[in-house]
Formats: structure tokens, sequence, C-alpha cells
């Protein structure tokens, strides 16, 4: 790694020789996480040349603004992230009139394992095939990532759980992060492995329709208890029927079919635990006409039925379950 960077130890920022802002661990991490979940928008400004003695993650979750590494910039829009390892110099610029959101996720290497924490580096330990893909030369780093499809799906929920579990703080949310992370890491290790393929015009061409997509996604979780017949939906996107199903699938790793059922699913779950409504109440109040393959397809889906769900449910308002 380029460790040439003037890191000093004192309070806040530093600024090294050459003008770049410098950001520390002690003051950006709390003493007994070193990993920090956090969600900036466009009012956070521009962050001009800096560096930091910590793993940086960010995920753009909608707008847009510019990432400049290596001299060459980079315009990042919804889907996409990058990965900056310790004291690499890098900056961020702002675009006026964009409504951007990101995800940040920072880290210290010894939150993936505590012997890192000495820089034991070694390849015989499993857990630096973690880091070992990011812990590289500034001249190799990759600045930007495209994410696509489930693994785009899967970056952004794991992200958003982190987010959660780190501003609750419930007991033993360190290890949900932690386990997190590692997923996380895994699933951006997989995509780097894609970046030597050069993109295919038919991934330029889909790519267009990810908007179109996160549309039709959207009105699924709005619409979910109505009859959403596919068909209408083709019609009502401007889709032929083959087409819409194939750019579902590419975008979220589901049949249309199979991604509103797991949807209806996991909001009746939600509702067994957070509601006093009774399990048919909830079977048609998600959008299922019939009790008998509603509690199969929930049964398929969580490994117990709903009424046991339910019973499974901690009380609601300190009340015992029915």
């Amino acid at each position: 790694m380029n460790m040439s960077h003037d890191v000093r130890r004192d309070k806040g920022p530093s600024r090294t020789t050459n003008d770049v802002i410098v950001f520390h661990s002690e003051q950006e991490l709390e003493a007994h996480l070193p990993c920090k979940m956090y969600k900036l928008d466009q009012s956070t400004g521009s962050i001009w040349d800096h560096t930091h003695d910590y793993i940086q993650i960010w995920y753009v979750l909608k707008g847009e603004f510019k990432h400049t590494i290596n001299h060459r910039t980079y315009n990042m829009v919804k889907g996409n992230l990058f990965v900056i390892p310790p004291f690499a110099v890098h900056r961020v610029e702002m675009i006026p009139g964009q409504d951007m959101e990101v995800i940040g996720c920072e880290f210290l290497p010894h939150f993936i394992n505590e012997r890192f924490e000495k820089a034991d580096w070694s390849k015989d330990c499993f857990d630096f095939s973690y880091l070992e893909q990011f812990l590289i030369d500034e001249e190799q780093i990759t600045p930007k990532v495209v994410l696509t499809g489930e693994a785009d799906m899967e970056v952004s929920r794991l992200l958003e759980e982190m987010l959660a579990e780190y501003r609750q703080s419930k007991r033993y949310f360190e290890l949900v992060l932690k386990a997190n992370l590692l997923k996380l890491l895994s699933v951006i290790i997989r995509e780097y492995t894609k970046l030597a393929d050069k993109p295919s015009e038919e991934d330029d061409r889909v790519e267009k329709y990810r908007d179109l997509m996160t549309t039709v996604t959207e009105y699924i979780h709005v619409h979910f208890a109505e009859e959403l017949r596919l068909e209408r939906l083709c019609r009502q996107f401007n889709l032929s029927k083959t087409y819409f199903c194939y750019l579902f699938k590419r975008f979220t790793g589901k049949t249309f079919n199979d991604y509103l059922i797991d949807f209806r699913v996991r909001k009746a779950a939600e509702w067994l635990v957070e509601t006093d409504m009774s399990v048919t109440e909830i079977c048609f109040g998600v959008g299922f006409n019939d009790l008998a393959y509603f509690s199969r397809m929930f049964k398929r889906h969580t490994g117990v039925s709903p009424s046991q769900y339910k019973k499974k449910a901690p009380p609601i308002n300190g009340l015992s379950q029915p």
C-alpha cells in the first residue's frame, strides 16, 4: 500500500504538505467499534482532496456526483459504488441541482479480524481474502463499480440493514454489522471479477431500463395488495411481455410472480408480528385470495405456518397473543 502520506494523530482532520485533508479513525470512528454507517445527501457539500486511515465504501442510492481519483473523474449514479483503501487520495464533487443520496460504510481492517490491527496481512489467514482485493496501491484502485440486477439489490439491502442496526444499536448489533459487512465484501469481490470483461452492447442497452424497472418494483411495493397481473403491467409500462420478464429477472434476480409472492409473504410476516390481525385478514390484506395457497407459500418461504409464526411473535403492546 502507498503509505507515503503524512498522517498525523492529532485531533480532527489534518492537512498534509500537499494540502490533502486527512481524516483519522480516532475521531471518525467510535473507540469501541471500528465500523461506522451513515447516509449523506447533497447538503454535505464537496469534499476536496482527502485521505483516511480506514476503508471507505460509498453506494449511490439516488442522484449523481463526481468522484476523482488518480487524476481521473468518474460520474457516480444510482447503483454505483466505490471502495477506497486507507491512505488513498480522492475527492468528491457535488453537482448543482442534483438530489444526491449515498450510504457510507467506513471500517478498520481489524473489524474483520483482530490480528489485522497489527498489520498482520498474512495470506495464510482466511479472513484476509475479504480485504486482499481492496488493500492495494492507489494506481490499482477500481474507481467505480456498476451494480445491476440481484447484486445491486443485495448491496442496497445489506447497507440499509447495516445502517438501521448502527442507528438503533440494539444488543449484539455489532455482530449483525460484521456479518453483513462480510457478505457485502463478498458480493463486491464477485463484481470486481466481472470488470475484466468489457461491457457488451446488450449490457449498455439494458442499463437504460434501470430507472423504469425501479419504478416497476416501487409500484409493486405500493400496490401489492391489489390484483397485479403481468399483462396489465406490461401495457402500463409499454413493454412486451417477453422483454418485461427478461428485464425484471435481470434487475431483480427473480421472476415477476416469485418477486410478488416473496414481497407479499414478507409483508404478511410483518403484519403477523406488528398487528393483532387474524391470519385470514392478513391473507386477503396482502393480496392472496386463497387461504390454503397463502399458508402454503408462507410456509415455503419461512419454514412455518402463518399461525405458528404468529404464536412465536412477541406480544403486542405488552399483551399476550390470543
